[in-house]
């Protein structure tokens, strides 16, 4: 059949139910998130501009205004501070100070957390050391009870890991600061940990690809 037989009033319904622009927001959010992964895919963008647009992403549509993303340092074996987000000038320059050792990521004592997830976790500010509640853009209100479980306070955080296919922890997305206080919905941690899946894949083939090239080039000395 030759395009000229497709009755063109079928066409044009056809074509206007199915148009490629997003006409409401999960469509709209399903083709950042589809912009996302092409992106992530574009060897010409840099593993910290993708992760830039991740925490863009985030906070348009989840009403998330503060955004931390992780790394592992495969170099000195520990984790660091690659992207921040919604955080004043003097306050990002301390985030990216900060170093974690395996413990710090996994274990109860340094960061007393709850399991919310999959891969994600809340850590309330009661349990947060003092060396890291100078990193508030409001002054610490830690010591105010909570009225209602599901208050979210100056200081509370969820991170939402990255993990490779060894389940081993090489990033983390960290999450904070809702728009009306109070936790984010269950379905919005679901998401995030959706991104963190698609930002693990994509770390995780950039370090193959350097891999491969450190190789390449001591093969040819």
């Amino acid at each position: 059949m030759a395009p000229s037989d497709i009755d063109p009033q079928f066409r044009q319904q056809i074509e206007s139910k199915y148009s490629p622009v997003s006409r409401d927001d999960q469509e709209k959010l399903i083709d950042a998130m589809m912009s996302l992964m092409e992106y992530g895919r574009d060897r010409k963008q840099s593993l910290h501009s993708f992760l830039e647009q991740v925490t863009r992403v985030i906070f348009r549509f989840f009403a998330l205004d503060e955004v931390v993303i992780g790394l592992y340092d495969r170099k000195q074996k520990d984790y660091y501070i690659e992207v921040v987000f919604g955080y004043r000038n003097e306050l990002t320059t301390e985030y990216k100070k900060l170093r974690y050792d395996h413990e710090d990521m996994v274990g109860q004592n340094t960061f007393p957390h709850i399991n919310i997830g999959r891969i994600s976790e809340l850590n309330p500010v009661e349990g947060l050391p003092e060396s890291e509640r100078k990193l508030f853009n409001r002054p610490f209100m830690g010591s105010d009870a909570r009225k209602t479980p599901d208050e979210f306070h100056e200081g509370d955080y969820i991170d939402v890991w990255m993990r490779d296919h060894q389940k081993n922890i090489i990033g983390w997305i960290e999450i904070s600061r809702t728009r009306d206080g109070k936790l984010p919905p269950r379905i919005t941690v679901m998401w995030v940990e959706f991104i963190a899946s698609v930002c693990a894949c994509v770390i995780h083939q950039r370090w193959m690809q350097e891999d491969r090239i450190r190789g390449s080039k001591a093969d040819g000395q």
